[in-house]
Parts: C-alpha cells; structure tokens; sequence
C-alpha cells in the first residue's frame, strides 16, 4: 500500500466540529485495553473502560491477573492512569507536535478480547460527547481504517484504552470510539494525554512503523507487556 499523501495540518478544536455522540451504558464488567506510560508502574486506559469497576486488572495471560488500583479519572476526556506492582518499559510518546491531515496512524490492543491491530489515516477532528451514567465533551481525531490484523471482522470493542502510534512510533493518542458502519475510529486528542498525564520525565527509544510491519509491532508491545489487556469487574 502506498503511503498517504499528506495534507495541511490539523486545525485547532473548533465550535463547529462534528458532533459524535457516545451512549455508555450502566457499569457492567468488561475488557479494555491499557498501556505503560513510566517506569513505577502506571497505564493509561480509557476513562469509560474502568468508571463504575469494583476491581481493575491486568491480564498478563490465560488466567494470570494482576490488582490495579484507578488513581486518576479524568472529568473532562476519556482517560485514566491505573498504578501496579506490574512495571514494565513505557511507550514513546509525541503529544506535542502538530498532526496533519491523511497522516497515518496504528492502533494496538485486545479487539473482541483477543491480539488485533488497525491502521488509519487521519481525516479531521470531531467532538465526542459522552451522554449516559457519566457526561464529558471533548475533542478527539477521527481516522479512516485503512487496515486491520487478519481475522478481525466487525467491532473492534475491547481495544478501547489501546494506544496510538506515529509512523514514528510514538504514542499520539488512545483508543475512544468506533463508527463500524463508517470504517472509522476516534482517538482522544494528543492534548488530553498530555493533560492527563502531566510532566513525566521519560524517553523510550521509539521504533518507526509502517503498513508493512505494524502487525510485528503491534505484537512485539503485547509479548512484551507494555501494552495489555484490562479486565474490569462490577459486582
């Protein structure tokens, strides 16, 4: 597949952005998606993934479960910092640098509970309000799939909380939402990261990706655990 060809930079947040609205259910137990973000232990998930959880963990394979405790939920984007005793490497991030439209991204994680990745490319900037047992509006990017891992058909439920790369191979963002009908997928804005996750002195060398090995890539994170699948539980 040719590399997408590039187009201005993505505009700032605007009043006049698309609306996408996101119904969330009542709490029920579910799967989702984290990933390292330092070296003492703590992940990133999606805000909508652990709300309303009795108990979080990360599943470190078959029945292996490690406790997570939610130490922050942010009240106005879809993320969440967990802390465990499980430490791994953090992922590269770029949260400051402009994006541009047609740019491609890669999206890893667990879809329908199971090892899956998804290639896009940008197309503009949506607002994504969330209505239900909880209310939030915030920006978020909207991709075009491109492509996804062999197998993986319909909803990519489960990869909710998944990171975001670069063709860099720096995180830019986290899995929000899906509009399966449309082939698209919204990410919480690099902004809301950065906000999310304050100052955070890190940096991991960075591996560039590609439509031709994001599937390896995407892998290499999960044997590797800095990306891992969260389970959580509601009595």
């Amino acid at each position: 597949m040719a590399p997408p060809k590039l187009g201005p930079e993505l505009p700032n947040a605007r009043p006049t952005d698309p609306t996408l609205i996101v119904e969330i259910d009542a709490p029920h137990s579910g799967i989702g998606t984290a990933f390292a973000v330092d070296n003492n232990g703590t992940w990133m998930t999606a805000r909508h993934v652990v709300d309303s959880c009795s108990s979080v963990a990360l599943r470190l394979g078959g029945n292996k479960l490690v406790k997570m405790d939610v130490v922050k939920i942010s009240k106005d984007s879809d993320t969440a910092l967990l802390i465990s005793r499980w430490k791994r490497a953090p992922l590269a991030q770029d949260l400051a640098s402009k994006r541009q439209i047609g740019e491609r991204g890669f999206l890893f994680g667990f879809p329908q509970g199971r090892p899956g990745e998804v290639a896009g490319d940008l197309i503009g900037r949506h607002r994504m309000v969330i209505r239900g047992r909880y209310r939030t509006a915030e920006p978020v990017l909207a991709w075009a799939e491109v492509g996804r891992s062999r197998g993986l058909e319909g909803s990519i439920g489960g990869m909710s909380g998944g990171p975001v790369f670069d063709n860099d191979g720096e995180v830019i963002g986290l899995v929000a939402a899906e509009s399966p009908r449309r082939g698209r997928v919204y990410t919480v804005a690099p902004s809301s990261l950065a906000k999310a996750l304050g100052p955070r002195s890190i940096s991991p060398q960075a591996d560039p990706i590609a439509i031709d090995n994001y599937g390896r890539r995407a892998d290499s994170y999960r044997r590797a655990r800095r990306i891992a699948q969260v389970v959580c539980l509601v009595e």
